[in-house]
């Protein structure tokens, strides 16, 4: 009888664990309460904010050239606005990295600032096909910051004191 209650634990426990998600990954929805920067966005859902670095995209810095525009251009499209996010997982700093959907006309808000040309797309694996067509774009029509000859990436750009 012992073995047969016991086994039916792991059994519950097994199934239960293997049915389970992932405790990094999560849907939410709530109002942009604040825009950090162009790729850094703070969520309110009730009480709670959660702080969403945008995955897939590398938004110039604040104190680099294309900065304030990469912000603004966020701040235009989610400012105050309902969206819904799919995290992946929490960056080295805590913040949750996620695709921010725009609602209720479902935009890709991470796809539309590399498509403007406010971001530089950084996507791995399948997103990384459509995010690359998208800068090509942005890069022949010359937007955003494809205006200037030779834009530097963010990534090179904070560790320039090096």
């Amino acid at each position: 009888m012992r073995v047969r209650a016991a086994l039916g634990c792991i059994v519950w426990a097994l199934v239960g664990c293997a049915s389970a998600p992932p405790t990094d990954a999560r849907t939410f929805e709530g109002r942009v309460a604040w825009v950090a920067d162009g790729d850094t966005l703070r969520v309110r859902q009730g009480r709670d904010e959660a702080v969403v670095r945008m995955l897939y995209i590398d938004a110039p810095e604040r104190d680099q050239p294309g900065g304030r525009d990469a912000t603004r251009a966020l701040q235009r499209l989610v400012r105050g606005s309902e969206v819904q996010v799919r995290t992946r997982g929490r960056d080295r700093y805590g913040r949750w990295l996620g695709e921010v959907v725009r609602l209720p006309d479902r935009l890709d808000v991470n796809h539309e600032m590399v498509r403007s040309g406010h971001a530089w797309a950084s996507a791995r694996g399948a997103q990384r096909p459509r995010f690359d067509a998208a800068q090509r774009a942005a890069q022949t029509a010359r937007i955003g910051l494809w205006r200037d000859a030779d834009p530097v990436p963010p990534r090179v750009w904070r560790h320039r004191d090096d």
